[in-house]
């Protein structure tokens, strides 16, 4: 709030940071690569940025180009066995997509979402895309509360419902800290194809 004189004028600082808990995504992005021999990075959101210097340099590794559903979407198939998804909302479209289109029958799957939890903290409704694909209600309390207290589980049916020919084998899940920051979770995620 700045004060001029008998006026008072609210300055609203709303500008975007990227890496938010740095030292959290460094690690999830770590604990995956001791599961994933060879690794060949695809990174979704992102470009050669921080979490390029600090973990993905040293492998094989590319990254989106343009709109990054609509170049997942363009992708025959995809060769590589970890994806990064670090989007500023859902990171569940495009690891529906990734799902589909991976080559390989084990993958590594890193994401930062700042979506599910947030909009169960917030209780406002979920999008068409958990309504369609996990046949989810817009708006339940119940489900909001759920989701929000016991998100692990919810995590698992979600992967479930986007990814079935897909079982997870190990995941490990941070939440961000800080206020409003606790709604962003950051997951790593091996997932083994069934078929």
């Amino acid at each position: 709030m700045v004060l001029s004189g008998n006026q008072m004028k609210f300055k609203i600082k709303s500008e975007k940071k990227d890496n938010s808990h740095p030292v959290i995504k460094i690690a999830v992005r770590e604990w995956l690569l001791k599961y994933i021999d060879n690794p060949k990075i695809v990174d979704i959101y992102g470009g050669k940025g921080m979490m390029y210097e600090k973990v993905w340099s040293k492998f094989e590794y590319r990254c989106s180009d343009g709109d990054s559903i609509e170049w997942l979407l363009g992708q025959p198939k995809l060769n590589e066995n970890i994806f990064d998804i670090d989007p500023y909302a859902s990171p569940f479209e495009a690891l529906k997509i990734i799902a589909e289109k991976a080559a390989l029958k084990k993958i590594g799957i890193v994401c930062t979402d700042g979506y599910l939890r947030r909009v169960s903290m917030m209780r406002t409704g979920l999008s068409k895309f958990f309504q369609e694909n996990c046949n989810w209600p817009e708006r339940s309390l119940t489900l909001m509360a759920g989701i929000y207290h016991k998100y692990p589980s919810y995590l698992r049916h979600v992967l479930k419902c986007i990814a079935p020919q897909w079982r997870v084998e190990r995941l490990v899940i941070q939440y961000g800290r800080g206020t409003w920051k606790q709604a962003t979770v950051y997951f790593s995620v091996i997932l083994i194809k069934d078929s």
